[in-house]
C-alpha cells in the first residue's frame, strides 16, 4: 500500500463519499427548513401585530378608542403628566398628556 487513497481506474466517487455527502446536505437542509418555519411564524405575528397597530391608530384618529383604555395614571415622578393606555389584541399605544391647572385635561 503505496498511499492512504487507492487509486481507481474508473475515477468516480464511491459509495461511502455519496453516503456522507447526502448526509451533510440532509443536514444542511434541516437547518434551512427550521430556520425558514421560525421566519414565517415571526412573519405571522409581525403580520397581526401591525394590522392590530393600523387598526387601534385609525380608531385614536376618529376618537372611538375610549373602549380600548386598558390604564390610565398620573405619572409618578410628573404629576401633571397622564399617561393613557389603548390596548387591542397584541398592540398597546401609549399616550401622554399634560394636566392644566384645573386639573382638566389638555386636547
Amino acid at each position: 500500500m503505496k498511499g492512504l487513497f487507492l487509486k481507481h481506474p474508473d475515477k468516480g466517487f464511491t459509495l461511502l463519499e455519496l453516503l456522507v455527502a447526502i448526509a451533510l446536505m440532509a443536514v444542511g437542509f434541516s437547518v434551512i427548513f427550521e430556520v425558514l418555519s421560525k421566519a414565517r411564524l415571526d412573519y405571522s405575528y409581525t403580520k397581526s401585530l401591525s394590522e392590530d397597530l393600523i387598526e387601534l391608530n385609525n380608531l385614536l384618529i376618529k376618537g372611538e378608542a375610549d373602549p380600548f383604555i386598558s390604564q390610565r395614571r398620573t405619572l409618578d415622578d410628573y404629576p401633571q403628566i397622564e399617561e393613557i393606555t389603548y390596548k387591542l389584541g397584541q398592540a398597546e399605544i401609549f399616550i401622554y398628556r399634560a394636566k392644566d391647572e384645573k386639573r382638566l385635561y389638555t386636547p
